[in-house]
């Protein structure tokens, strides 16, 4: 799985996001796939105590989909959801739905982004 990170920094990230929520050796496709996505982006790896809840061993979704991040961090974010739960969409409360498409998420990222999503993938579905 190694070659499947960005760098070193990226796996060190992913690790250090594994400890805090306490899986050591974790196999959960899903849970590899959502922490492999938020360690690999700086700006979500920063965010991750508003993402995910590290005691609950939960995702705070309501702050997922909230406007706060740029258009490629959003996009990432959007595939880490779809990874996590296997829904093709986030509902809002008032009923509105935020729909994730391969297409919409490949379309606006940059490089670095299309690497780390594309090998989120390989991670979720254990191709590796």
């Amino acid at each position: 799985m190694e070659e499947l990170f960005l760098n070193k920094e990226h796996i060190e990230k992913f690790s250090y996001m594994m400890n805090e929520l306490g899986f050591e050796d974790l196999q959960d496709p899903y849970w590899r796939s959502l922490v492999f996505i938020i360690s690999g982006n700086d700006k979500l790896f920063d965010e991750r105590n508003a993402l995910v809840n590290f005691k609950g061993k939960e995702i705070n979704s309501k702050t997922w989909f909230d406007g706060s991040l740029s258009g490629g961090e959003q996009r990432l974010l959007a595939l880490a959801y779809n990874l996590f739960t296997n829904q093709d969409f986030y509902k809002f409360e008032n009923g509105k739905k935020y729909y994730i498409s391969p297409l919409e998420i490949f379309s606006g990222i940059d490089e670095s982004g299309y690497k780390l999503a594309k090998n989120a993938i390989d991670v979720r579905l254990q191709s590796y």
